[in-house]
């Protein structure tokens, strides 16, 4: 299996489940990271599973081909399974140098950038199989880069209903809340994708809209990544800091959702978010933008709300509509949110990482017996 790092995200998660899962089926699971063996490799590595680190830069590192090819005839695998974009590209091109004949591609995230479209056109004939996270995700891959359907197959992430059972709801003070505030919480990286510049606009709009509830409400930020410090300082420059907390990457990230009010997620384009998987089975309402993976999750009204992607204006409306504004505010989220969430925690029961591992064992036994047929079969010509 390989993947284009191993940082904490919620693609990197989901692979690691996976490679634990196929190792409890009985396949023998090796890794490699393009990059680092970031945070995500020590449980691998708990679970008996090695993992190798290419030291790689970005798309851009084109040694990233010949390492993999090296790592790959050193010890040729059956299947080769990439998650990622860079993983994808990279494996493909490896796999066929190195003369492994199955290369299975994890796709992530409907994404629709030339970028990313061209070079998966250019080498999709190198693929064996494609596996998506959503539905969505495999529309739009297969519409873009001119794939044929019955080469894509949905599966979709689990959650982790028993851990997140058992976690126990985090004291607000320990957050800067207290009992009677609204709390607003962001996980996530803080990247372009995950657009948490708009979160902190739609904040202060509500600021403006409902000033006498302000002081109660807070937004907290979990996670980290490349804009940071461009969000520190907007909340500097809009004067948000006593409203705003940004706690980094967190390991207690069910018990913090079990204290706080309602979860954002105002991404550009998704696959099929763990985070609001985790959320509703948390028993935590969803506010997300209306995309791609989302969407699946999500019914709006019903098991969360929905808001147009980069519009920070109906996000602060859909915001304030949920928790309340003026003197109905408590009465108003009281109401509202409980049945929302009961509802979004039958839903998420439906998504296990049983099922997820399940489908990806069944899948992948079923191209190796294919790919054995065929090479057995004698030539008719």
């Amino acid at each position: 299996m390989a993947i284009t790092e191993l940082d904490v995200g919620g693609a990197e998660r989901a692979f690691v489940k996976i490679a634990i899962g196929l190792q409890t089926k009985g396949w023998i699971v090796k890794v490699i990271s393009l990059r680092d063996a970031g945070a995500m490799a020590e449980p691998l590595r708990q679970a008996g599973i090695p993992v190798e680190a290419l030291r790689c830069g970005s798309v851009a590192d084109i040694r990233a081909i010949g390492r993999m090819t090296r790592v790959l005839n050193a010890n040729p695998p059956s299947v080769l399974l990439t998650f990622l974009n860079q993983a994808n590209l990279v494996g493909r091109i490896a796999a066929k140098r190195a003369g492994v004949t199955t290369v299975v591609s994890g796709i992530r995230v409907a994404d629709r950038r030339w970028i990313v479209c061209i070079p998966e056109v250019m080498t999709k004939r190198l693929v064996t199989h494609y596996v998506a996270v959503s539905r969505s995700v495999a529309d739009v891959h297969c519409h873009v880069c001119g794939i044929e359907p019955d080469r894509m197959d949905v599966i979709y992430n689990g959650v982790d209903l028993p851990g997140i059972d058992g976690a126990t709801a985090i004291p607000r003070s320990t957050l800067g809340c207290g009992k009677d505030d609204q709390i607003i919480l962001c996980v996530g990286r803080l990247s372009e994708q995950k657009a948490p510049l708009s979160v902190v606009e739609a904040f202060d709009v509500m600021r403006r809209l409902d000033p006498e509830n302000f002081s109660r409400r807070k937004l907290i930020f979990v996670g980290d990544g490349p804009l940071r410090s461009t969000l520190e300082n907007e909340i500097r420059t809009r004067q948000l800091n006593a409203q705003v907390q940004m706690l980094g990457w967190r390991t207690d990230i069910a018990s913090i959702m079990k204290s706080s009010t309602v979860l954002v997620l105002a991404s550009k384009w998704e696959g099929l978010p763990n985070v609001v998987l985790e959320a509703q089975a948390a028993g935590l309402p969803v506010i997300a933008s209306a995309v791609d993976g989302c969407t699946e999750l999500i019914e709006d009204g019903k098991t969360g709300r929905l808001f147009s992607p980069d519009d920070p204006q109906k996000m602060a409306s859909v915001l304030l509509e949920l928790l309340g504004s003026g003197d109905n505010s408590l009465h108003t989220a009281r109401q509202s949110l409980p049945q929302m969430a009961t509802n979004a925690r039958r839903f998420s029961a439906t998504f296990s990482w049983e099922k997820c591992v399940e489908k990806y064992d069944t899948l992948l036994r079923k191209l190796q017996s294919s790919k054995s047929a065929t090479s057995t079969t004698p030539d008719s010509r």
